[in-house]
């Protein structure tokens, strides 16, 4: 697949507070990728930079393996942080304003306003939208032109349940049609249902990155005793079946590895003339496994 994006060591600061630090990200042709972080983990001060609004202190980026320039911003679609227009005017005019600014023929403006749902407020004032039908225009401006990447920072944040489905609905859409995405959020269910893969940012710095469905997959968990715990955990940790061992309240609590069942641990101890007398299987939840790895240290 083609390099969309590439990051090498960025980094930025304002005054005493380092935004991001020596980041490095690719990001391939037709991935949906999510960058996942708390509040203040650089998420907006990344996706700023990689759009031209501000510029690094350090280390470079490249779009469609090519240096930065002006004439790529036709390619790359972006809404960062909250869409401005003007609120006197209507839909429409505001974004007959963004094809003048990007040099795109106004017929496009019937298509965005169809696919963001707001062909029927095209005459409607800006102001006199709800919060949900704001954040859409502003995914309309960015899909002008028919970009091949789309850039979102945030673009669910504020909403109540209704319009964070609805403005769902439109990206994975676009997902779909094979735009590549890159969406910057702090709420790990929606990146889960959304991309593909994933960058988890903790104070500008990168803890993890891979596919969705390894990086942030649910663990089976199991609490387990027997007649001797310190036997088990010592002849576990000599095979494949577990990732972690810890030791809790008189149980020893195991993270299996992937396609390992409970059956298979009760085998083991059998095989082993160990009696398990307690045995409970459960999921870690993928909000606790993110907690866990953006948690204060």
């Amino acid at each position: 697949m083609q390099e969309i994006l590439s990051i090498r060591g960025l980094s930025k600061s304002y005054k005493n507070v380092r935004a991001i630090r020596n980041l490095d990200l690719q990001i391939a042709e037709g991935q949906a990728y999510g960058i996942l972080g708390p509040n203040g983990s650089g998420k907006t001060t990344t996706l700023s930079i990689v759009t031209g609004i501000i510029r690094q202190d350090s280390g470079l980026y490249r779009w469609f393996g090519e240096e930065p320039e002006a004439s790529q911003r036709r390619n790359v679609g972006s809404l960062i942080e909250t869409p401005h227009f003007y609120p006197y005017l209507n839909l429409e005019k505001n974004l007959r304003i963004i094809c003048d600014i990007k040099g795109i023929p106004y017929g496009d403006i019937g298509r965005v306003l169809d696919t963001a749902q707001l062909a029927e407020r095209k005459r409607s004032r800006f102001s006199t939208l709800s919060l949900g039908m704001k954040q859409r225009l502003g995914i309309a401006a960015a899909l002008l032109g028919d970009p091949r990447v789309l850039v979102l920072d945030e673009p669910t944040n504020g909403l109540d349940p209704e319009g964070i489905a609805e403005v769902r609905e439109i990206v994975l859409r676009q997902v779909q049609a094979g735009k590549t995405l890159i969406l910057a959020s702090h709420i790990l269910s929606e990146v889960e249902k959304i991309c593909s893969h994933v960058a988890i940012l903790k104070k500008g710095e990168l803890l993890a990155d891979g596919p969705v469905k390894e990086l942030l997959a649910e663990d089976e968990i199991i609490e387990i005793s027997c007649n001797d715990n310190d036997e088990l955990r010592k002849k576990l940790k000599g095979s494949s079946l577990v990732k972690e061992i810890e030791a809790e309240n008189g149980l020893l609590i195991l993270t299996l590895n992937e396609e390992v069942s409970p059956a298979e641990i009760n085998s083991f101890a059998f095989t082993n003339k160990l009696v398990v007398h307690h045995m409970l299987s459960r999921k870690r939840s993928l909000e606790s496994q993110f907690l866990e790895l953006v948690k204060e240290e």
